[in-house]
């Protein structure tokens, strides 16, 4: 399968839309595959499957073979982190959501500061600031897009030029480093 999987990214890379169309259909089970293990959401199946061939397509724009990773790897991983991210996304609770007898803007508090908290609050981002200049120049560029600017790997991949993983590595070795200063 890995070899048909390589032979009709050639010919596809070589114009031959057949093949890049039998390639989508080969890899079809790996988007469901993909979407049950990542976002498993049976509404909305048909729009996920759409995404998947879409990121698939954009997978394959992007492909280096001279990275040293094989395509179908690449394809699962940008797969997996298209549907987490996704997931991500949904997890946000929306103010006006049912809770209970009432929204969840009900049961938010007033918008007055506790000064223990001002004061708590500013401490941790002068923690934060410290621990984020002490990471390389590369992971502190990811953290920040990620975190702060609200890129997602892809985008923060394509801005700095490198592979969708390398931004992953990076940005775990990053957190992890900095959760270490942090806990100093």
């Amino acid at each position: 399968m890995y070899q048909e999987i390589e032979e009709l990214l050639f010919l596809s890379k070589r114009g031959d839309v057949r093949a890049k169309e039998k390639l989508l259909l080969k890899l079809n089970p790996l988007i469901i595959s993909s979407i049950r293990k990542y976002y498993n959401r049976l509404d909305q199946y048909d729009d996920l499957i759409q995404e998947g061939y879409k990121t698939i397509l954009l997978a394959f724009e992007e492909y280096d073979p001279t990275k040293g990773v094989k395509f179908l790897g690449y394809v699962k991983t940008m797969l997996k982190y298209n549907y987490l991210e996704k997931y991500k996304e949904r997890q946000h609770l929306s103010l006006n959501s049912q809770m209970g007898d009432g929204e969840f803007i009900d049961f938010l508090e007033g918008f007055e500061k506790d000064p223990m908290d001002v004061a708590l609050k500013k401490e941790e981002s002068e923690i934060l600031l410290k621990g984020l200049k002490e990471l390389t120049k590369k992971q502190r560029q990811v953290v920040v897009d990620y975190y702060i600017n609200g890129l997602s790997i892809q985008e923060i991949a394509h801005k700095l030029n490198i592979s969708y993983r390398t931004v992953v590595n990076i940005k775990t070795q990053g957190l992890s480093k900095l959760k270490k200063i942090i806990v100093k």
